[in-house]
């Protein structure tokens, strides 16, 4: 019985002296699995690619053999990565390094790395060959970003295309009553004006009107809330136009567009009390450009602020 101890006891020594040592700290893992996890854990939240080794191993992200031509890496090494999010501990930065300077393969092998001596990990891992816990499903604040915006958009569209109806039933009413009551095109009538109001303060045109008024507000809703998380999600400023900058510039856009659609707003109630047909008409088209001019910009700048974030 005290031999049979003996020997299970030289076998636990002897597994415990196969795992690899080196001079400096050491870190015991499942190669490509454990820089998944890594990944899966820090930046899920904002990339859907960390899920696959294609995804991950992607050229634009990974040069194999260089971390410091690896994209991925030299962003987390210098903290820009995770946007918004706390830092990688040094043990985490080391292993994407030496995953990457070893060729950054599938391979499950584990990654054997010396850290300099003034790099002192928080905590060293135990050797273990469990696999990695599954990953963590978290809540994917760049994916909800986009949601919000093209939703913002779409409700813009719709909004625009009541407005469109609207007016263009209150243009066909107006030609019509005008015809019917031999008041010529060019004429401003008091009578037609009473009419189209009347028309304008219909239950029909109301819920219309109010409807129209409920997406815009929506869609503004929306759209705060995916410029403020934009913001906070942007990268550090680089030499060039930014997609900070063009973040910016669409805000702004954004803005003076809304403002010139109260004017018009403005200006078209009144004319709508003197009855003055033609400019009514020239104000409903220009409304509806500068409406359907708003959720375009807002789609072409989202898009373009998508491609220049995008690892």
């Amino acid at each position: 019985m005290h031999a049979h101890s003996v020997l299970r006891l030289s076998a636990c020594l002897l597994l415990l002296l196969s795992f690899p040592f080196t001079a400096g700290a050491q870190e015991a893992n499942q190669g490509f699995l454990t820089v998944r996890q890594i990944l899966e854990d820090n930046c899920s939240a904002c990339h859907d690619w960390t899920a696959s080794f294609q995804g991950v191993a992607d050229p634009s992200r990974v040069t194999p053999g260089s971390p410091d031509k690896s994209r991925l890496y030299t962003m987390v090494a210098s903290d820009e990565m995770p946007m918004g999010g706390q830092p990688l501990p040094v043990t985490q930065k080391n292993l994407l390094l030496a995953w990457i300077a070893a060729g950054a393969t599938e391979s499950e092998e584990p990654l054997v790395l010396t850290l300099p001596e003034a790099a002192q990990p928080e905590a060293a891992a135990a050797p273990s060959s469990a696999l990695p816990a599954p990953p963590v499903r978290r809540f994917n604040k760049l994916k909800f970003h986009q949601f919000s915006g093209f939703t913002s958009a779409s409700l813009f569209l719709a909004a625009g295309a009541i407005g469109v109806v609207q007016v263009g039933t209150l243009i066909s009413a107006s030609h019509s009553y005008r015809d019917a009551n031999g008041i010529d095109e060019n004429d401003i009538s008091s009578q037609c004006a009473s009419y189209i109001i009347d028309l304008w303060n219909d239950p029909e045109h109301l819920a219309l009107r109010w409807t129209h008024v409920g997406l815009l507000t929506a869609g503004e809703g929306f759209y705060l809330y995916n410029t403020v998380t934009g913001i906070g999600m942007l990268s550090k400023e680089r030499p060039g136009l930014s997609a900070q900058d063009l973040h910016r510039y669409a805000f702004f856009t954004h803005a003076s567009l809304m403002l010139a659609q109260i004017i018009l707003g403005v200006f078209t109630t009144e004319v709508l009390s003197r009855g003055d047909h033609w400019s009514i008409i020239g104000l409903g088209v220009a409304h509806t450009a500068v409406g359907f001019t708003i959720p375009l910009v807002m789609i072409g700048s989202g898009v373009a602020v998508r491609r220049m974030l995008k690892m």
